[in-house]
């Protein structure tokens, strides 16, 4: 009697499909592909979009601070159904890291609605508070720029470019101090920070400030000169910079989070950080991780914690120095702090169990830096 191969080859032909990502029933959501809004191309749907999406995002479409809500005694800070001016900024570098205009698109019509003055924006809105707060944050606004120039360039819209230059030139009136730029501005009261956290200093937006005409080149010299000549003390860069009194802050307790940023923005303009980034290969070396803090001094950690987000601006500098083996042995120690069943709820998040919570700017930065991965061809 013949025997009927047809159920194997057909077996066979729908595995092969579904590895392909070209066949989709029963496959869990977040591993679909998009259709791009700019060609017609399919783009993969990572699993941390999809839950930024489902959990963190607001009935208006604005990102939640926090998945559980919260309220906060505290004006400074943000808690909740809050959302922050650095949560739309790296939502906008994604859509243009991903190729999403209308994800770009929805977002810049939300930085409108926004607490939005001619280029000004308010560091968090939203949420429970009545009184919404008078200062932006310098690293936010520099950041949303860079977005709104990037796709502008992208996707050759005008308009893009001219809310940048709106942005570019609101920081060069009103936080432009001694050749730096510093902190935040309140318009109400008409004052200016007097320091320059230096984690805030964006140089490669500054650059493209320059580029279309809303800094001077004088500035962004200055700007560039200022972070590549930064010093270290015993490896690690200073916190801040005093305007007053032209002195730097150093902490004992280092967060990563801040040197990285600093690595990080070093690394967009073309310099290195020798010290920081050997303190950082050798540790992950010794201890197959990287704690959130460390003792300026001992270098030893001070939380028992890791954090997504030190993991994420550590894979993005990798990038940019084309370190691509390291950018990969940290994204492989980063997914593993992400729920990966497609079965759970929060499939695709960077989940604190313990609180069963989540912070946005933790879900935010390592979707940034894992679709940075796809896209150069550090990831399959």
């Amino acid at each position: 009697m013949l025997r009927d191969f047809r159920l194997p080859i057909i077996a066979v032909a729908l595995l092969v499909l579904i590895l392909s990502g070209c066949f989709f029933q029963g496959v869990p959501s977040a591993m679909k592909s998009e259709q791009s809004t700019s060609s017609s191309e399919y783009v993969r749907l990572l699993p941390g979009e999809l839950f930024i999406k489902e959990h963190l995002t607001n009935d208006d479409l604005t990102l939640k601070t926090n998945l559980k809500p919260a309220t906060s005694n505290d004006p400074n800070v943000a808690k909740g159904t809050e959302t922050l001016s650095e949560s739309l900024g790296l939502w906008m570098l994604y859509a243009v890291e991903k190729g999403d205009q209308a994800l770009f698109a929805q977002n810049v019509e939300i930085m409108k609605a926004y607490d939005y003055q001619n280029g000004w924006i308010a560091w968090k809105a939203g949420g429970e508070n009545e009184t919404p707060v008078t200062t932006n944050a310098l690293v936010d606004d520099l950041r949303i720029a860079e977005a709104l120039y990037m796709a502008g360039e992208k996707w050759g819209d005008e308009t893009y470019i001219q809310l940048a230059n709106e942005i570019g030139k609101s920081i060069v009136e009103n936080q432009s101090r001694e050749g730096l730029l510093v902190d935040f501005y309140d318009p109400n009261y008409k004052v200016a920070s007097d320091s320059l956290t230096l984690s805030y200093l964006n140089a490669s937006a500054v650059q493209l400030m320059e580029k279309h005409q809303q800094v001077s080149e004088e500035l962004n010299n200055q700007v560039h000169s200022f972070l590549n000549t930064l010093p270290t003390k015993n490896g690690f860069f200073p916190f801040s910079y005093q305007m007053g009194s032209k002195e730097y802050v150093y902490h004992q307790e280092v967060n990563l989070i801040d040197q990285l940023y600093i690595g990080y923005h070093r690394a967009q303009a073309g310099m290195t950080s020798p010290e920081l980034w050997a303190f950082l290969k050798d540790e992950f070396a010794r201890n197959g991780l990287l704690y959130g803090r460390y003792d300026a001094s001992t270098k030893q950690p001070m939380v028992p914690y890791e954090s997504p987000a030190v993991y994420s601006l550590a894979i993005l500098t990798a990038s940019e120095l084309k370190d691509y083996t390291f950018a990969r042995d940290l994204y492989e120690r980063m997914v593993r702090q992400q729920v990966r069943r497609p079965e759970s709820e929060y499939y695709g998040g960077y989940m604190d169990m313990s609180q069963m919570d989540t912070h946005s700017f933790d879900n935010l930065l390592p979707l940034l830096a894992e679709r940075r991965l796809f896209n150069e061809g550090t990831l399959q």
